[in-house]
């Protein structure tokens, strides 16, 4: 029989695990891969930039901050997009959404694995979270600025 947390993880155990003890190995989990997942991420990220920079003269840089990373029209001091770790070790962004000319905030959930590679998930309302691959992940993000 498997386990299975509100993010989908598989919650492996050994006969005689307590679900304390499998809760506390999925957290050190996450704790370890939730920083894997966001370099992955802002690696991503960075080549969409770079690629929407070549291919359409888009004129964008990536920052890094103490605690984050944005995306920015050169020259322009707000970000159209920025991505920091949550507390809980998911990521959370906040876009530009320039038909509606609004922010928008959400979390992309971190699924921890057994074999060290995390995947990550978004939410897809109305229907559960869906994997999406860090190459989708940097499109949903960056699209809707433009």
């Amino acid at each position: 029989m498997q386990l299975y947390n509100q993010n989908r993880e598989v919650l492996l155990a050994s006969p005689g695990d307590s679900m304390d003890e499998i809760k506390d190995n999925l957290k050190q989990l996450r704790k370890t891969q939730a920083p894997v997942a966001f370099r992955s991420l802002q690696h991503a990220i960075s080549e969409h930039v770079d690629d929407m920079n070549k291919r359409l003269h888009a004129g964008l840089a990536v920052r890094q901050t103490e605690t984050a990373f944005e995306v920015h029209e050169l020259e322009k001091v707000d970000a159209l997009l920025r991505v920091s770790l949550t507390g809980e070790n998911n990521i959370h962004y906040t876009q530009l959404v320039k038909r509606h000319h609004e922010m928008q905030s959400g979390v992309i959930y971190v699924r921890a694995s057994q074999d060290g590679v995390p995947t990550i998930l978004f939410s897809d309302f109305p229907r559960p979270n869906v994997e999406v691959s860090y190459r989708e992940a940097s499109q949903r993000l960056l699209n809707p600025s433009f």
